[in-house]
């Protein structure tokens, strides 16, 4: 389901809505043929093994020190096939991946040792280790520090703030879109207007992921483990809280999933919405009711009251859900002829329904669209900041690792930004980032001399001060400036437009082939402090 190798999203199977996940899978993959096939050749491959055990073979004799030397080969051979040279060590989760094509790294794993890996993460979720704050400054020598603070800002405290977090909002499928079918709709127009950024990685390839590490700066899922009820220190809404702000969490799916709703509630969250409260506000809802959720724009209609009504700042943070399988939701509106996507287009999915996948992502664009417009012609429109990312890539697209390293992780990064709050305002659109620089971006429109938890961020509307924060981080590849990085590789990109690389690969230098390993240890040791066990 997600083109990999077992790895800790199985366990969703259990934490996440079975029924559903079990639902999907089975619309989407032909499961009975697929255990079918694999049992017959099973029985195939048994009754060739017996054959091949009964074969009667002319005996050969050999010298006893070539039959040594014969077996010792075999045997190394054999080991070799199993975990690779003994210069590589191919039997680590942490440096299983051997090639640029992600398939063959993804095979390279027997299932029971993929699961072996996938459980001790799973645990290692709920367990943290306590670290050496000594540890934690040599971090900081070697990459940079874990705090920054806002400048002086006479609008201090005083705008409220929208970060809306769509599902599979992915750059992947946003290439698609042109005059002749525009999968933007309504949000096209605003892509125009205001701030876009769209060398921009996500954090994370799996919405919870993402949405752990953007909002509660925690590359750990934590809000359904042990430290669940534990208040996590520095968090974006531990900082609205103490500037005076509300803090909303709205989600159009169910806000039991993962335990966010009592989370957010436990980080300071004024209050939250799902699919339940707007059911049972709007009456039309439950029509669009599926497996995971609602449609976007009851979630849209909600939102814009909360702004409207509100007497003090509001922070709201929303997660949207109908660009999730099964699309299902999409326009009453045709908003592109769906028999004009080329061939070429709908080839690149790896679903049965292309079409459908197309209709609800330009669904989803053009509510949030709608809701911009609203925004803009709303007796609020100068005293709100409004920011909008993808979770993660859309998954449904295939992946052209020879030239999509960074680009199959990328998701735009929105800002509307009302006029009066654009001095001092320095705007590259080309300008690399990823989830971590969202946050610090807000702050410095927002706040004033305000301490903040950075881990890298820098605000995408400031010019650049610290060569070393003009980065874009993913879990699965980072890039800078010069290029992409990937498996101890740097590779060049296209232009300095985009994010598509040439596969030109170029050697690194100490600091670049650490610095994955660097930051994500660093992200560790700093949420060990965050949480209180750091000695």
């Amino acid at each position: 389901m997600y083109g990999s190798k077992i790895d800790i999203f199985i366990f969703g199977l259990k934490d996440d809505d079975t029924n559903a996940i079990l639902s999907i899978i089975f619309d989407d993959y032909p499961i009975i043929k697929i255990i079918f096939l694999a049992l017959f050749f099973g029985v195939f491959a048994f009754w060739l093994n017996i054959k091949i055990m009964h074969l009667k073979f002319k005996a050969i004799k050999l010298n006893k020190y070539l039959f040594v030397v014969l077996n010792l080969f075999l045997i190394y051979a054999y080991i070799i096939a199993l975990r690779g040279h003994f210069t590589y060590n191919a039997l680590r989760a942490s440096s299983y991946e051997f090639s640029i094509i992600k398939a063959f790294n993804e095979i390279s794993t027997n299932p029971l040792m993929a699961l072996s890996w996938a459980y001790k993460e799973y645990r290692g979720q709920q367990h943290f280790k306590s670290v050496d704050l000594a540890e934690l400054k040599d971090f900081e020598k070697e990459l940079f520090t874990m705090f920054d603070s806002t400048y002086k800002n006479a609008n201090h405290a005083k705008n409220h703030i929208y970060l809306n977090i769509l599902e599979s909002f992915g750059l992947n499928m946003l290439e698609f879109s042109n005059e002749k079918h525009n999968l933007l709709g309504r949000l096209d127009r605003h892509f125009k207007e205001d701030f876009v950024f769209k060398r921009f990685l996500s954090s994370a390839n799996n919405t919870i992921e993402s949405l752990n590490r953007l909002v509660f700066l925690s590359p750990n899922i934590i809000s359904n483990g042990l430290m669940q009820k534990k208040i996590l220190k520095y968090t974006p809404l531990q900082v609205y809280k103490n500037a005076g702000y509300d803090i909303v969490f709205v989600y159009s799916g169910n806000a039991s999933w993962y335990n966010l709703g009592n989370y957010f509630r436990y980080q300071g969250a004024d209050l939250i919405i799902d699919e339940n409260t707007l059911m049972s506000e709007f009456s039309e809802v439950r029509a669009t009711k599926h497996k995971y959720g609602i449609a976007d724009e009851f979630m849209y209609k909600k939102i814009y009251s909360i702004f409207k009504n509100a007497t003090k700042p509001t922070l709201v943070i929303s997660l949207s859900i109908s660009t999730h399988r099964p699309y299902v939701h999409e326009s009453k509106e045709k908003l592109f002829d769906e028999n004009l996507v080329e061939k070429e287009i709908l080839d690149q999915f790896i679903i049965k329904n292309p079409k459908n996948a197309l209709k609800t992502y330009a669904y989803a664009n053009d509510e949030f669209g709608k809701f911009l417009d609203l925004v803009k012609g709303s007796d609020f429109k100068e005293n709100i900041i409004i920011a909008a990312t993808g979770d993660h890539r859309f998954r449904d697209i295939k992946m052209d690792l020879n030239h999509e390293k960074a680009f199959a992780y990328s998701v735009p990064f929105y800002l509307y930004v009302p006029k009066k709050l654009q001095d001092n305002i320095y705007y590259d659109k080309n300008r690399i980032g990823s989830h971590k620089d969202i946050f610090p971006t807000l702050y410095n429109l927002t706040l004033s001399e305000v301490e903040y938890l950075s881990l890298g961020g820098k605000s995408m509307l400031l010019k650049p001060e610290n060569k070393r924060l003009e980065f874009g981080f993913n879990e699965m590849v980072w890039m800078d400036e010069n290029g992409v990085y990937s498996n101890d590789k740097g590779y060049y990109f296209e232009n300095n437009s985009t994010i598509k690389d040439t596969n030109k690969a170029f050697e690194l230098d100490i600091y670049h082939k650490d610095f994955a390993k660097l930051y994500k240890e660093f992200n560790l040791y700093q949420l060990a402090y965050r949480l209180g066990i750091a000695k």
